[in-house]
Order: structure tokens, then C-alpha cells, then sequence
């Protein structure tokens, strides 16, 4: 199979997702929970705003690479892309890659994202600066009227004027 990647040998992308969280059992093995690919912000009220307000959200990045016949450590950026085209300041670690071929690293990032406006966020993996992927994360923005009850959950009492009105 014939590719163009500078990393032909390795490493290489097994998986890259959003999910809530990454479960980790004694003998290693992970369990992503929850995969994500939108986020949909409901804001129910008598008067919901027409935009959407900012907000935080708490999400699990995990990345799967495998070593190939790549050795040795390796910068990894992750970096968030927001649907105006701004991008925060990236994270940024060193991954190792060694022994046998299959062997890999698996790097789990705990996220609180500020989501400011709706649209496709992305999350761009990079290893040594070579972009590995780009995943997508639609915010989606859902006000509700609420309509006001009365205190039997019936519709409200008809407004009174003042005492003596009538």
C-alpha cells in the first residue's frame, strides 16, 4: 500500500477521538465511554437568548499510536480550531516510542473547552508537525421557551390590577 505520509515506517494512527471519559483497568487495557462528534447546549427559559451564550465543556481526547519502526521521542501538539477560524494555544507533550513494532502509546487528554459560538469546532492531532488528523465537533445551539404554569401546573392565574380595580 502505497502512501505519501513522511511517516511511512511508523508511527502510525490508530485511533483518535472525543469522548466523556477513558476508564483504565489494572492491566492496562482503556474503555472510552461516551464517543462524542456534537455537543448540543439547551437552554430552556421563558425567554431564551437567541444566541447561543458561552459555556464550558468537560471532554476526554484519546489518541492510539503505534510505533511502526519509528524510536525515540516525538513532539505531539494537539490544537483547537474554532468555527471563526481562531485557534487558543495548543497543548503540547512528548510522546516515546520503543520496542517491538506494535507496541504504541496511548495519550489521554482531559479537556475543558470554552464554547463561544456554534458551529464545527476541530481538534487537529500533530506528531513533529506533520498533521496526523483532524477530528470534528459540532456545537449545536437549542433554546426552549418554557411557558410559565400556575401553581396547580395548569396555565397562569389572568392578571389583576390593582385593589379596588374593577
Amino acid at each position: 500500500m502505497a502512501t505519501d505520509s513522511p511517516f511511512k515506517d511508523g508511527p502510525y494512527l490508530s485511533a483518535a477521538f472525543l469522548c466523556e471519559k477513558v476508564l483504565e483497568e489494572r492491566d492496562g487495557v482503556k474503555s472510552a465511554i461516551r464517543i462524542i462528534d456534537r455537543v448540543t447546549h439547551t437552554v430552556i427559559a421563558p425567554s431564551p437568548p437567541e444566541t447561543m451564550e458561552p459555556f464550558d465543556y468537560d471532554a476526554t481526547l484519546l489518541i492510539k499510536l503505534k510505533s511502526g519502526w519509528a524510536r525515540g521521542p516525538l513532539p505531539l501538539e494537539v490544537r483547537l480550531v474554532k468555527p471563526s477560524g481562531e485557534s487558543p494555544p495548543s497543548l503540547q507533550q512528548t510522546v516515546h516510542f520503543e520496542g517491538e513494532e506494535d507496541r504504541g502509546v496511548d495519550v489521554v487528554v482531559n479537556m475543558r473547552i470554552k464554547f463561544e459560538m456554534t458551529g464545527i469546532y476541530w481538534i487537529q492531532v500533530y506528531l513533529h508537525d506533520v498533521c496526523l488528523t483532524q477530528i470534528p465537533l459540532r456545537v449545536i445551539y437549542m433554546p426552549q421557551v418554557r411557558q410559565i404554569r400556575g401553581p396547580s401546573g395548569g396555565p397562569p392565574p389572568p392578571a389583576q390590577g390593582p385593589p379596588g380595580d374593577s
